[in-house]
């Protein structure tokens, strides 16, 4: 199952009272907002002297099958055992890669070396200070398992190069390379050497790293406990996405695995959680006039219609952009999120709230919904009547929803348009492998810290075979600069409109809660609880 079709990248947008006004966050500190990161409003900025609870209680939708992060991109494992286990570099909040256990880096004059001083001093939960070795057992393993990892840096090699420091060798400069270590969608956790090679072909056991918490109890697809590491040393800095100060005020974390929305939801209106994520979407309202809660919305991933680009109808690019033509995003996007709080239209393949690779390269191509013109083209075509297939799940109601809702639009643009249903497993089996079986689908995908990383520009997701987008694609991962990089990725992005494969019908956004007095809670990839508190 690829968990890229899960909606689990979430960056930080806003949050709605319980008169569902929506705020943007400004910065770290919710300016005008209060909330999460901010002591505007909160008991501490009153002056009062405060306890804190120590305790907190979060409601995730899903329990995790492990909590080795080399080994998957779930959120939910990654959310969970970045407090157990850190990396070397993180990202924050703007997502730029700031040091975690690294203290400094150096790169080689031809891009190809990276050395990285380790923070000294730094200890494990089991009590074995951190080394070389056991960065270097860490990271070599995860270039093994992670296949996302092995195929951003193939034939990547660290080594320990003194005491306090480590080297990385690439087989070609990669412009991104902290970016790839920072990012959750491969965490790349520093545990100890032995428990690398203890793990085997089963993975990690020992859940032990040198995060501000350790796991003391995990019942299986019912909760997780957390509780402080007393003897953590946190980086300094501003606390800013995954990096900068971590406090853990809370001296115990319990995570509940609660599969039922309605029973989250419940849960979370009547106090017993703390935190409470993905709220559904048709619960946008119901906390309407409340304000013991915030409900914050936060731009989750993209809704996308991907073309078959290599067999059946689609294969010919004239075809393809009188169907291009016909896509009204909105119209879609509405069928799929019912009201427009939940979604934004923007041209960007990417993260538009991601400044270092915002563009809207392409946008004349971008929602023009004009059936009556995409019917002119099409006549124009050798397009004589054949069904165009697409591809949904009913497990996921707005992937379907939209598709359906572009049935509509491709018929009323003069094409014959059949919609084919399966369960997930099979719409994956289908999407992947039989390509000769449907012509466009419609998925909701996560965000990556970099867009070349993207669903939007995979060969192996949809089928992607075009070789100048392809070659923009490598040419943004070895730009000399991020100047360089945005360029070339805004040139790739204007490629993918020009030959019309793929179309962001919009970015959704999902809902997290929290208690109205809950401090120190953010979001970017997920949500980071070490520094989240409650007054009793």
């Amino acid at each position: 199952m690829n968990n890229d079709l899960f909606k689990a990248g979430v960056s930080r947008r806003g949050f709605l009272t319980g008169s569902a006004a929506l705020c943007v966050m400004a910065g770290l500190g919710l300016t005008g907002c209060g909330g999460s990161g901010a002591e505007s409003g909160s008991a501490a900025a009153s002056g009062q002297d405060v306890e804190y609870r120590d305790e907190l209680q979060i409601a995730l939708p899903a329990s995790p099958d492990g909590l080795d992060p080399h080994t998957t991109s779930s959120l939910v494992t990654v959310d969970i055992a970045c407090n157990i286990m850190e990396p070397l570099f993180g990202l924050d909040s703007k997502y730029e890669p700031q040091p975690v256990l690294a203290k400094s880096y150096k790169v080689s004059d031809d891009g190809l070396v990276y050395t990285i001083e380790l923070r000294e001093g730094i200890v494990f939960h089991n009590g074995k200070e951190l080394g070389p070795d056991d960065v270097v057992a860490s990271m070599n393993r995860w270039l093994k398992v992670n296949d996302r990892a092995a195929s951003l840096l193939p034939d990547a090699q660290f080594a320990a190069s003194g005491d306090h420091e480590v080297t990385c060798t690439l087989t070609a400069p990669a412009t991104d390379f902290l970016t790839i270590l920072g990012n959750h969608s491969q965490y790349p956790a520093i545990v100890p050497s032995e428990v690398i090679d203890a793990a085997g072909d089963t993975g990690i056991a020992d859940y032990i790293g040198t995060g501000a918490y350790k796991l003391v109890e995990w019942k299986q697809d019912q909760y997780i406990h957390l509780t402080r590491n007393d003897d953590y040393q946190t980086a300094e800095g501003k606390a800013s996405g995954y990096t900068g100060k971590v406090s853990a005020p809370t001296k115990d974390i319990i995570y509940q695995f609660v599969t039922e929305s309605s029973t989250r939801v419940s849960g979370f209106e009547t106090g017993e959680y703390d935190i409470a994520g993905e709220i559904p979407t048709e619960n946008f309202h119901d906390f309407d006039g409340n304000d013991d809660v915030k409900l914050y919305t936060h731009t989750a991933g993209v809704l996308t219609a991907f073309f078959n680009m290599n067999e059946g109808i689609f294969a010919d690019e004239a075809i393809r952009k009188c169907a291009f033509m016909a896509i009204d995003c909105k119209a879609a996007a509405l069928a799929a999120y019912g009201e427009e709080e939940l979604f934004t239209i923007d041209p960007n393949l990417g993260n538009p709230e991601n400044d270092q690779w915002a563009t809207d390269a392409g946008k004349k191509y971008f929602n023009q919904a004009d059936p009556k013109a995409a019917k002119k083209a099409l006549a124009k075509t050798s397009y004589a009547g054949e069904t165009v297939r697409l591809l949904t799940t009913p497990d996921y109601k707005d992937m379907y929803n939209a598709t359906v809702a572009l049935q509509e639009q491709l018929e009323k643009a003069g094409f014959t348009a059949e919609v084919e249903s399966y369960e997930f497993a099979t719409f994956m089996d289908i999407r992947s492998s039989k390509a000769d079986q449907w012509d466009l689908f419609v998925a909701s995908t996560n965000y990556k810290p970099i867009p070349a990383q993207s669903l939007s520009v995979s060969k192996g997701f949809y089928g992607l075979s075009d070789e100048k987008a392809l070659a923009l694609v490598a040419e943004t991962r070895t730009a000399e600069d991020q100047k360089a990089a945005t360029k070339k990725w805004a040139e790739c992005q204007e490629r993918l409109y020009e030959i019309a494969v793929v179309e962001p019908l919009c970015h959704y956004v999902a809902i997290t809660g929290t208690q109205a007095d809950v401090e120190g809670f953010e979001l970017l990839d997920g949500a980071i609880i070490w520094n989240a508190k409650r007054p009793e």
